[in-house]
């Protein structure tokens, strides 16, 4: 046996895929990485995402002292195989240490002893960004702020910047220690404001970002929000929000922490196991601001219960990972006139739509029909790598905040296609069916009396959500 038993169960999503496998997860057991950041909170989902997938040693440094040791508890709950230690400096590493990979998030320290070593870059702006994977890393010439803009440091655009480039580098840090598909030589850069992407080495890109966070100073207090599945999509976005100031908060989930989920489901860990999920994540997200108010529904989301539980929330966000609880949001959504974030993921991939009724196309207009059972695998038959469904609960946070403020522009009537192999987004255009069962011109679906009964195995198993 490659890896013992308990690792086995925690990484097996990771380890039923081919092109990582068992031998894959040993070498990610054995990598180790360095990251340097101004400050914890810019780089605190990179680090849950890095313990998460199984990397096995992490040095972290930080430009200014911080207490660092309830971050360090919550990561070896979520692994305990990880070893981590935080510096208030840029340590010099022997030439015998081997590094695998540096990331440097917003800061680009002269790194003695790791100048051979592939550097991940990162620069995050209010919904603005870009990252980028090198060996040099002042070969981009950027125009970075010398410090922190107070006035958009906690704003929730910085925070859905940091996020995402957090989730982004860990993917591209295991690319880097599994030589899996293609790094970014060549920068990307993102606007999560309006859900646009775009990669070259024109650097007049970064001029243009705002300093101002448009959605700073508006009310979100009382805004009230309903997320279907706290797992692999539900932990990021619960997470994202919560920071970014929402403080009424639904979440759905029947089932309970196992430790297979900890590869990719954050907002858990393993003194949790056996907890229900909605109550795991109640623990997590009471850490970060101890005043929210969570409803939790400790319930099976049925065609019976749906639209009881979804009539008082303003937004509702999807966390499910199989496709007739996906179609049953959808139709439920629809049928109430509730605007809803919508994404699915499976092995490196995935999807994301924001779906406004009687406005935009819904899932059924491009995905009309459910396809029979056993046509797509399910997450428990192909995998997903543990911070693909974080990239998309980060996406989904957005589209949340900014149909709760009317700001920026959203997912409705385009189709984001995420590839993390490529690291490569693409947003193409959708448009309203007239023929759509559901929200079409004559819609034969008027109620919640359709067929929502097939789900996949890990559903059928556990009712677990993804």
């Amino acid at each position: 046996m490659i890896l013992p038993k308990e690792q086995l169960f925690r990484f097996m999503r990771h380890i039923i895929m081919p092109e990582i496998s068992g031998p894959g997860q040993k070498k990610l057991l054995e990598s180790r990485g360095y990251i340097t950041s101004h400050s914890i909170k810019n780089i605190s989902l990179l680090l849950y995402y890095l313990a998460a997938s199984g990397i096995g040693q992490l040095y972290v440094a930080l430009e200014k002292p911080e207490d660092f040791s309830g971050l360090k508890a919550n990561l070896l709950d979520l692994n305990p195989d990880l070893k981590i230690e935080f510096f208030n400096d840029f340590p010099t590493f022997p030439a015998e240490e081997k590094i695998d990979f540096a990331i440097l998030a917003d800061n680009f320290p002269e790194l003695k002893g790791l100048e051979e070593v592939p550097k991940i870059i990162t620069f995050t702006a209010p919904w603005y960004g870009y990252i980028r994977t090198t060996k040099e890393a002042g070969s981009l010439k950027i125009p970075l702020p010398e410090k922190e803009n107070d006035s958009t440091q906690n704003s929730p655009g910085t925070i859905f910047s940091q996020c995402f480039a957090g989730v982004l580098a860990a993917i591209e840090a295991i690319k880097l220690c599994l030589n899996l598909g293609r790094h970014l030589e060549i920068p990307l850069y993102y606007n999560l404001f309006d859900m646009e992407f775009k990669t070259g080495e024109d650097v007049s890109v970064l001029e243009s970002i705002v300093s101002e966070d448009p959605v700073k100073g508006k009310d979100l207090s009382n805004s009230r929000v309903l997320i279907v599945g706290s797992g692999g999509l539900g932990s990021p976005a619960a997470i994202a929000l919560v920071l970014a100031g929402i403080k009424n908060l639904g979440l759905v989930d029947s089932d309970i922490v196992e430790i297979s989920n900890l590869n990719r489901q954050i907002l858990h860990s393993t003194s949790r196991i056996g907890m229900p999920k909605v109550e795991s994540a109640e623990v997590f997200l009471k850490k970060i601001n101890p005043e929210i108010n969570i409803e939790k529904y400790l319930i099976r989301f049925t065609k019976e219960n749906a639209l009881e539980i979804i009539k008082d929330y303003d937004v509702i966000m999807d966390g499910v990972d199989n496709l007739p609880t996906r179609y049953l949001l959808n139709d439920a959504c629809v049928l109430a006139g509730k605007p809803l974030a919508e994404a699915g993921v499976l092995r490196f991939e995935g999807i994301a739509m924001t779906i406004l009724p009687g406005k935009g196309p819904c899932y059924r207009c491009v995905f009309p029909k459910m396809p029979p059972a056993g046509n797509i695998p399910s997450c428990s038959e192909a995998g997903v790598l543990g911070p693909v469904p974080g990239v998309m609960g980060i996406l989904e946070a957005a589209e949340v905040v900014k149909l709760l403020t009317g700001c920026g522009r959203l997912l409705s009537g385009r189709l984001l296609i995420f590839d993390a192999l490529e690291l490569n987004f693409m947003t193409p255009e959708i448009k309203k069916n007239d023929e759509c069962p559901v929200c079409g011109k004559d819609p034969s679906l008027k109620n919640l009396s359709g067929e929502y009964d097939f789900v996949c195995d890990i559903v059928e198993n556990s009712n677990r959500k993804e």
